[in-house]
């Protein structure tokens, strides 16, 4: 807040000066009361509410602009309170995309760009939020990489971490997996102190976490939790105290469960709705935080509820004062709703401003210009298909397979493989095919082995678009397809590439710490679903290839995993052989 804008603020309301606008005859849905307050004014200054009134008593303000509502309901600006928007897509091509969708305010985590770029990639990432009509607050990563043991990337230290915390846009510490800090991660209970310290909240991953085990986990500070997946879940939680947000987003949809909790007598102020992130082809075809009130709703959550699930509630959660709610000293962030069961936003203002109207958004978006540095991150150098083969003595053995059980779950499997030349080999009619994933900084440190489940039968993918350490990864059915996707990765610096019989057949530059692209949500949009094509042609077959593809080497979901470090008994927490004998 600047210095005098109380003062201005309260002279507004004594009549003294002249507010900035007036919003009449509009109907207020006042998320502390749970009514719609007919026939009211909204008397703006300075970006901020200075007064709610009946319009009759507001006649008297003498604005320098009257916004008739013409009977819109007059919403809080809504909240997405975890997301991961340092990948995927620029912010300034999110902006008028979020806007359209009624979402004013985003929470999201750092920790993608902390493992690939770094506190200076972190620090890039702030900044291109910044100038834009979207306010936007940071998640400081704790995990950097989760398991420094298992995997390499480039990270935060504890110092650093710190200094981002203090950050008066940082509110929390992002999400930390149970497993590490309840077995005694010296880096995230160092972490945590801090953020105790400074009474700042730590969201959680509690996937898998029951019983005594969460509550080793809520012992050691966490405040919420994004991953509950049953109705029981949730009860447990928020018997120990957390806060849950109900994940609806491009990972997972929950409300098909979880919108069960609305018949149940509980505390709903701990209920948050959230998007744990939306791709660019959801934002384009479905909206943004407007969709998931409207899920919410057609699931038979009151109205007033599921606006508040994504408005008052995690405001409050965040301690965001000024967001949330349409009163004084609140931020102007506005929606008008034509209908509120179908969350239809004709306008949208923020900080006082209309910034969207008539399904237009009407603000000019210049793009950010990021630092050369985080633009040239792929350090690793080319490779050739001789470093991606698996040499052996010219006896057969028996090695470690990772097979795809489901989206995002592995489980490891024993096969022998035939040899030639003195190498193993892949069998893709058998739906045996190679893996290797290759550090981004060094390129000598790579790991190779052995996936089942991916459906390639002649081509090979790589991507550094991986979680959580923006490593290369790169599958396929031979070590040539391999090593021309990779090397062509290098050049494009980050993204995806795609070859099929020795030639490259889509590449989709991500520049930007080697996760981002450059370009609007429409382009982001149309090669997203031109590389899922893309793929079936290669012979992948999986129901959402891409969120497969990214967990192939994550090291917080089971079982077999496979990282620059070599193949991760995640279970575990250790590193394997490949050959069992």
């Amino acid at each position: 807040m600047r210095p005098g804008t109380l003062k201005r603020l309260l002279d507004v309301v004594k009549g003294k000066t002249r507010p900035d606008t007036l919003i009449v005859n509009g109907k207020v849905l006042n998320v502390f009361t749970n009514s719609i307050d007919e026939g009211c004014s909204i008397i703006i200054k300075d970006g901020f509410i200075a007064s709610v009134e009946e319009d009759g008593k507001a006649a008297s303000y003498r604005p320098k602009r009257v916004m008739d509502a013409h009977g819109a309901y007059l919403c809080p600006g809504f909240i997405d309170s975890h997301t991961h928007i340092d990948s995927l897509y620029p912010f300034y091509a999110l902006v008028p995309y979020a806007i359209r969708g009624g979402t004013t305010t985003i929470v999201t985590e750092t920790s993608a760009v902390a493992c690939a770029c770094g506190m200076e990639g972190v620090n890039a990432f702030t900044q291109s939020t910044r100038g834009y009509p979207l306010r936007c607050f940071f998640l400081a990563p704790p995990l950097t990489p989760p398991f420094p043991e298992m995997e390499g990337s480039k990270g935060l230290t504890l110092e650093e971490f710190k200094r981002f915390l203090r950050r008066q846009d940082v509110p929390a510490i992002g999400e930390a997996y149970w497993t590490r800090i309840v077995e005694g991660d010296p880096r995230i209970l160092k972490q945590a102190v801090s953020a105790i310290n400074a009474d700042k909240k730590l969201d959680g991953h509690a996937a898998g976490a029951r019983a005594k085990r969460l509550i080793q986990y809520v012992l050691t500070g966490i405040t919420s939790c994004h991953e509950s997946v049953t109705v029981d879940e949730v009860i447990e939680k928020l018997r120990l105290g957390l806060t849950i947000m109900i994940r609806q987003g491009f990972v997972r949809k929950e409300l098909p469960e979880l919108h069960r909790l609305k018949d149940m007598d509980i505390d709903t102020r701990r209920l948050i709705l959230t998007s744990d992130v939306f791709d660019a082809v959801m934002l384009r075809e479905e909206g943004y935080l407007d969709s998931i009130v409207r899920t919410a709703i057609s699931y038979g959550f009151k109205p007033m509820d599921a606006i508040k699930m994504a408005t008052i509630n995690p405001a409050d959660y965040y301690g965001f004062r000024h967001l949330g709610a349409i009163a004084p000293l609140r931020h102007a962030d506005i929606l008008f709703l034509g209908d509120l069961e179908g969350v239809t936003v004709e306008h949208v203002m923020t900080n006082g401003e209309i910034v969207f109207e008539n399904g237009r958004f009407i603000k000019d978006i210049p793009p950010h210009v990021y630092p050369a540095t985080v633009r040239h991150s792929v350090k690793a150098a080319k490779c050739t298909p001789d470093d991606l083969r698996i040499r052996t003595d010219g006896v057969s053995r028996t090695v470690r397979v990772i097979r795809v059980v489901n989206q995002t779950i592995t489980e490891e499997v024993l096969w022998t493989p035939p040899v030639r030349n003195g190498c193993l080999q892949a069998d893709p009619p058998a739906d045996i095919i190679r893996v290797s994933v290759i550090n981004r900084y060094d390129g000598t440190r790579r790991s190779h082995g052995f996936i089942n489940g991916m459906g390639i039968k002649n081509g090979a993918l790589a991507t550094t678009l991986i979680w959580d350490t923006g490593n290369i990864l790169t599958i396929g059915s031979s070590e040539e397809d391999m090593a021309i996707a990779v090397n062509r990765l290098i050049d494009i610096q980050g993204g995806t590439v795609i070859v099929r019989d020795g030639e490259v057949t889509l590449e989709f530059p991500m520049p930007v710490f080697g996760t981002m692209p450059i370009g609007s949500i429409d382009e982001i949009a149309d090669i997203t679903k031109e590389m899922e094509r893309r793929v079936r042609e290669i012979g992948i077959t999986l129901e959402r290839p891409f969120l497969t593809i990214q967990t192939i080497p994550f090291s917080g979901l089971p079982f077999l995993r496979i990282t620059d470090k070599g193949l991760a008994d995640i279970k575990n927490r250790r590193l394997v052989p490949l050959f069992v004998d």
